[in-house]
């Protein structure tokens, strides 16, 4: 009988290209690429499938009966807040509380805000408020910080509220009362009257949302989540009714910020939880794969057509931070450490009125009107443009969707910018490269050297579209062990690599105060709460008890400090050994972080939050390394095209490989060219290139 071929298919939709990938049980990689379509974001989604589809040569309806999973990377939700695109939400608070979301802790001139706004307070201000006065509604309850009823919830308050609502018509609702988290009874007295008197109104409940202590960014978080609730509700909807149109009969999966999958019905109901999920697909997957390659160590470089993501992986495990800040507001909001720049192929190169001076980002022509070189009628210069006319770019190869290139009109931008700098186009183009590569750099840095870590200890992946382009220049200065582009083509769809690679995974969590010597009693409840809750979360998304682990973790610091670590729990009973074994990992962990002799034994620990992590334990597949052509085997291209090299200030003819004729393990040296159909790799004057047994090209950037 012969085997018939099951498939996961991932996802991640970009400001300028959507991203596919098709993955195979025995781990081959079926790339596909299509212009994102901002007025319909399902229509570019399927497109992509459609077009990595197309590779397999077997019917479409064929294809989607042999698909298990979907698994989806989305910035809908963060694209909707930035641009204020959200529903318009009504909050419900505990009277006297109402300000808290316009006060924001005090720290709304400075939360967020630009470098400039810092140093100058007369252009710094606070952001607009998430949630204006008047859609905020005060309710009489009260419960203290133990969880105990201190004023009761009436019927006549919750009657008063639903009157107030119905006139207001709100298209959803946020509620966040005061320490919810520890007793979420009139929470759920709420949306339950809620839901009887408006059925259809969308309520997101703090309790739910961000059960950790704060008040302002608990709200906040809640009153984006509520935002974004009918737009993720109909975003999720249509793609899954235009799936099963075309045969697909397995669920879809969306990728959320703590690093695994949830439901489709999850995602709609918690949208807040995908906010980075296309950058934080591309990280943890790296993670994987670095696992399987033998490279635990890795910094993260995506640099796609809007933004340079940068993340760091550590023995194999992507680094993670509880708050986020967003829209300049803080929110509860637990997620892989991804630092972001507006530094991609889209960037619009601009001239500092104050200072003449030329700058890039982080403004992005995006995929409409995108570059001038793409005809679709933008007239701003973008890093794609200067790569387009230093020759870095065939305008002879189309891109994705068959976008062709046009060289002239690019030409014609970067001469117009230059000249307002005494500059010709190409040493223009050659400038905006310099100073894109000089952010990019200086990001790295900062999300490495600032925060105590040496990248020579680690690898540098680089991947998205334009990595390949640019990382000759951004990583030279780094001193990182190696440069790698993953995969070769893949890289360019990484972070839809990353979606497959993922597995199920949810985090529960609650926020406690306990000084030494620690309740255990009270420990052993809360530590049920959270796994019951992760269990009836598994149970609730089809998920038998023998598919899944839980793992409980701890936040600890010692006291008078303020930062937290968090460690993996002991497993077993609670008891005098568990408080010590859990103590000891604090301090290991903690002078693992600040180094060694940094801890102070003897000191008090406060024990300050707990979480249970469910993780789904399937095997993650494993990758075929791509075909690679034979060690010696001659190039079947041969060709060159001229480019002009900043190091030579001249022009000169280059060599060009196909990436698929490339032989392993032999060096080519710089300046050279290799071009897949997704993505371009450079190896700069000076530097050399050649591709491992994976299929990875690896850059030397050192010099000799």
């Amino acid at each position: 009988m012969v085997k018939i071929s099951r498939y996961i298919c991932g996802v991640d939709i970009g400001g300028t290209f959507t991203d596919s990938v098709i993955l195979s049980e025995g781990g081959g990689v079926i790339v596909g690429k299509s212009p994102t379509t901002p007025d319909d974001l399902s229509r570019g989604f399927f497109d992509s499938i459609l077009d990595a589809a197309r590779r397999l040569e077997i019917p479409l309806d064929d294809f989607f009966s042999r698909l298990d999973r979907i698994a989806h990377g989305t910035t809908t939700g963060l694209n909707a807040l930035i641009t204020d695109g959200g529903a318009k939400a009504l909050l419900i608070t505990t009277a006297g509380h109402a300000a808290a979301i316009r006060i924001m802790n005090n720290r709304g001139r400075v939360q967020g805000a630009s470098l400039q706004e810092m140093l100058d307070w007369s252009i710094s201000s606070n952001p607009d408020p998430i949630v204006p006065a008047e859609r905020v509604i005060e309710i009489n309850e009260r419960i203290d910080s133990m969880g105990e009823i201190v004023a009761p919830l009436s019927e006549s308050e919750i009657e008063r509220v639903l009157d107030e609502i119905a006139v207001r018509k709100p298209q959803s609702v946020a509620i966040c009362l005061l320490w919810s988290f520890a007793n979420s009874t009139h929470e759920e007295r709420l949306r339950s009257r809620l839901a009887e008197r408006f059925p259809d109104l969308a309520v997101s409940c703090s309790f739910e949302v961000a059960s950790r202590i704060g008040a302002y960014p608990r709200m906040a978080t809640t009153v984006m989540n509520a935002m974004l609730a009918p737009l993720m509700s109909a975003y999720v909807q249509q793609i899954g009714r235009r799936a099963s149109d075309a045969g697909y009969r397995g669920d879809i999966f969306f990728v959320q910020n703590e690093g695994g999958l949830v439901p489709a019905s999850e995602a709609a109901a918690f949208p807040i939880l995908t906010l980075k999920s296309g950058p934080v697909a591309g990280v943890v997957g790296a993670g994987l794969a670095g696992r399987q390659f033998g490279d635990p160590n890795v910094i993260v470089a995506d640099m796609g057509g809007t933004t340079l993501d940068v993340g760091v992986i550590q023995d194999g495990a992507p680094s993670r931070s509880d708050e986020s800040i967003v829209r300049r507001q803080q929110v509860h909001l637990r997620a892989v450490d991804v630092e972001s720049i507006g530094a991609g192929g889209g960037s619009i190169a601009w001239i500092d009125e104050r200072t003449n001076a030329l700058r890039v980002g982080p403004r992005s022509a995006g995929a409409r009107p995108g570059p001038i070189c793409y005809g679709h009628g933008g007239t701003e210069v973008t890093v794609t443009d200067a790569d387009l006319v230093l020759g870095i770019l065939d305008e002879h190869r189309p891109l994705a969707g068959g976008l062709r290139l046009d060289r002239k009109a690019a030409e014609e931008g970067l001469a117009r910018l230059g000249a307002r700098l005494g500059l010709d186009a190409v040493r223009c183009a050659a400038g905006v490269v310099e100073v894109v590569d000089s952010l990019m750099e200086d990001l790295i840095r900062r999300t490495t050297v600032q925060r105590g870590l040496d990248p020579r200890d680690f690898s540098l992946w680089v991947y998205g579209g334009a990595s390949g382009a640019h990382a000759g220049l951004f990583s030279r200065d780094l001193n990182v062990k190696r440069v790698v582009l993953p995969l070769g083509n893949t890289a360019s769809v990484w972070s839809a690599l990353g979606c497959c690679l993922l597995d199920q995974r949810r985090e529960f969590s609650t926020s406690i105060y306990l000084p030494p010597p620690w309740d255990l009693d009270f420990l052993a409840q809360q530590v049920g709460e959270l796994k019951a809750r992760a269990e009836r979360y598994a149970a609730q998304i089809g998920l038998g008890p023998e598919a899944y682990v839980i793992r409980p973790m701890a936040s600890l610091k010692y006291g008078l400090q303020v930062h937290e670590i968090e460690v993996e729990a002991p497993a077993g009973e609670l008891d005098a050994g568990w408080r010590t074994q859990l103590a000891r990992a604090f301090e290991a962990a903690y002078e693992k972080r600040f180094g060694a002799g940094s801890g102070s034994s003897g000191t008090d620990i406060m024990l300050t939050g707990l979480r249970a992590v469910l993780e789904a334990t399937a095997p993650t597949t494993a990758i075929t390394a791509a075909g690679a052509a034979s060690p010696g085997e001659p190039s079947a291209g041969g060709r060159t095209r001229p480019v002009f090299w900043r190091e030579f200030d001249a022009w000169r003819e280059t060599p060009v490989w196909r990436g698929d004729e490339l032989p392993e393990g032999r060096a080519i040296e710089g300046p050279a060219i290799v071009e897949y159909s997704h993505t371009t790799v450079v190896a700069r004057p000076g530097q050399r290139m050649w591709r491992d047994k994976t299929g990875s090209i690896i850059l030397d950037v050192s010099k000799r």
